[in-house]
């Protein structure tokens, strides 16, 4: 009966495991994992450009912004729900001036003092347009990839 007992406790506990790691926070590892793996460095400070557009929203700690023709990887210091509410009458991923609500430079965003949404920016990495593309769709399920016929010159 005790071995009944302690195998019913393993697989509650087994149960509890697995349920501990959501998709969210994998979805936060493996963004993490794919900085690591892509050796990309830090950049303290990024130039801003209110006509490059929004950002795309990876999960509560990452997004993809656009400046001067240039993607950054935008890590906050904390979960950041308020990256997915829609404050924002343009639609969501819109930056307004007001959105990015501390800032020492207003051509500048500096890593570890500005904020966007009320959220510290922990850091920023620069992005080639293959490596933005391969996050944007590091959480598809295989088959999920739309993929269309290369252009003929």
């Amino acid at each position: 009966m005790n071995r009944g007992r302690a195998s019913c406790a393993l697989a509650v506990l087994a149960a509890f495991t697995a349920c501990s790691v959501t998709p969210p926070e994998q979805e936060i590892e493996a963004v993490r994992d794919y900085v690591a793996a892509a050796e990309l460095e830090p950049v303290n400070r990024i130039p801003t450009d209110r006509k490059a557009g929004g950002y795309t929203m990876l999960n509560d700690y990452f997004v993809i912004m656009p400046s001067r023709r240039k993607h950054y990887l935008v890590e906050f210091t904390r979960r950041c729900r308020e990256l997915g509410q829609d404050l924002n009458p343009y639609g969501p991923g819109s930056i307004r001036p007001d959105m990015v609500d501390v800032r020492r430079d207003s051509s500048t965003l500096r890593a570890r003092f500005d904020t966007i949404r009320g959220c510290q920016i922990g850091a920023f990495y620069e992005l080639t347009d293959e490596q933005r593309k391969e996050l944007e769709n590091l959480g598809d399920a295989p088959g999920d990839e739309i993929f269309l016929p290369d252009e003929e010159e």
